[in-house]
């Protein structure tokens, strides 16, 4: 009776850290593309840039689980709705289903220069509600700024609560993302644009501009590593397939 005590205590007291410290899940969120108020149609890729860059921010932030965004384009494809100026809270539900996410991230931002105005809108994909909205506006030539507020600004209305670490991190990681001039970014979704098309090679040399005006945005290296390696791989599947095609014709040559 005895030693079965011992052993049911000591049961209890394994179990009992395994059940305090399970960690909770994380939350699913997909950062759709931000919509073009500026009246400007040659800002219209800009969107894809500022998605891009809040996915690479907000990916230290142990708690959020983010939609990559080439699934979230293949979504979008697929929904046929790419060149939608506006996400409503319907078409961010259904989008935002079909990635499989709790929440969707929506914005929109528009230009008075100097000055640029970002609206963002966190929505809820179970009930459809908009569960954060956040406004942040400053100059165009100060875009790090906005990047910095933009981030905070999605995070609380996620319900995320940063530890010091936490927020040392994601101060971190927007440091090595830095992009001073929405020009730069601009540059890098125009070579997105030729990156959806599946114009690798074209994207990549696109990029050559934006990586001179920001050298050290650690998402725009990664995006051009990513350009060039698909660049490569595109190339050797065409010699491959002309190779092949050469054989043919002199294998049914008479």
């Amino acid at each position: 009776m005895y030693r079965q005590s011992v052993i049911g205590f000591a049961v209890a007291l394994l179990a009992v850290p395994t059940t305090l410290h399970r960690p909770a899940p994380k939350k699913t969120v997909a950062v759709l593309y931000f919509d073009n108020y500026t009246g400007k149609a040659d800002y219209d890729a800009l969107g894809k840039g500022m998605a891009s860059m809040m996915i690479s921010d907000l990916s230290v932030v142990p708690e959020i689980q983010l939609v990559e965004r080439d699934r979230m384009q293949d979504v979008m494809k697929e929904m046929d709705v790419q060149h939608t100026r506006y996400f409503d809270s319907t078409t961010a539900v259904k989008a935002g289903r079909m990635l499989g996410s709790q929440y969707i991230v929506v914005g929109s931002f528009a230009a008075v220069q100097p000055k640029m105005k970002i609206d963002t809108r966190v929505v809820s994909v179970e009930t459809g509600a908009i569960v954060k909205t956040a406004q942040v506006t400053g100059d165009e030539d100060k875009f790090f700024d906005l990047q910095q507020r933009l981030a905070k600004d999605l995070v609380d209305g996620l319900g995320v609560a940063l530890s010091p670490e936490e927020q040392a991190a994601l101060s971190e990681r927007q440091r090595q993302n830095r992009v001073e001039a929405v020009k730069s970014l601009l540059a890098f979704s125009l070579a997105l644009n030729k990156y959806d098309r599946g114009d690798f090679g074209g994207a990549a040399e696109s990029m050559l501009p934006a990586l001179r005006m920001a050298p050290d945005a650690g998402f725009m290296k990664a995006a051009y590593d990513e350009m060039k390696r698909r660049a490569a791989a595109s190339a050797a599947d065409k010699a491959k397939d002309k190779i092949k095609a050469g054989l043919g014709g002199l294998l049914h040559r008479p």
